[in-house]
């Protein structure tokens, strides 16, 4: 098998890759700052919901964020009323945090965003079938313990 030089197409994959992250997160902030919500926020509301994370220190770990930046951002979306948290049964030291009915209707106004606005324009002019050739190839470069 014939290996490819990461720097064969002029730019090395992992700055493509960057560079693609960057795109991403600009995009999400634009379009979800108007919702009042930055990409973080997105980020950890979504954890909560969609993967089911209801502790600080497992989103921590899935968004690689560190402890203070969490314990920041819970704070932030407390006083927004996106989340509610509650004494862990399990661990008398920990948290669960879960959505309120605000938060799960502005996941739901972000999601349809991320859906109308910022999807298209990551795919640009890509077809159908480059989206998906690209999703399986982005997804073959992942590690498998992903959720």
């Amino acid at each position: 098998m014939h290996h490819l030089s990461t720097q064969s197409l002029g730019i090395p994959l992992a700055k493509l890759i960057g560079l693609a992250h960057l795109h991403k997160e600009r995009l999400l902030n634009q379009y979800l700052d108007p919702l009042g919500m930055s990409s973080a926020q997105f980020k950890v509301l979504a954890a909560i919901h969609y993967y089911e994370m209801n502790s600080p220190a497992e989103i921590c770990k899935y968004l690689s964020i560190n402890a203070g930046s969490m314990t920041r951002m819970i704070e932030r979306l407390l006083k927004k009323g996106l989340i509610e948290k509650q004494p862990n049964p399990e661990d008398k030291r920990g948290v669960l945090l879960n959505l309120t009915a605000t938060g799960a209707s502005l996941l739901t106004q972000c999601m349809d965003s991320m859906e109308n606005n910022v999807g298209p324009l990551l795919i640009g002019d890509l077809s159908t079938k480059e989206v998906e050739q690209l999703s399986a190839l982005l997804m073959r470069l992942l590690p498998e313990s992903k959720p």
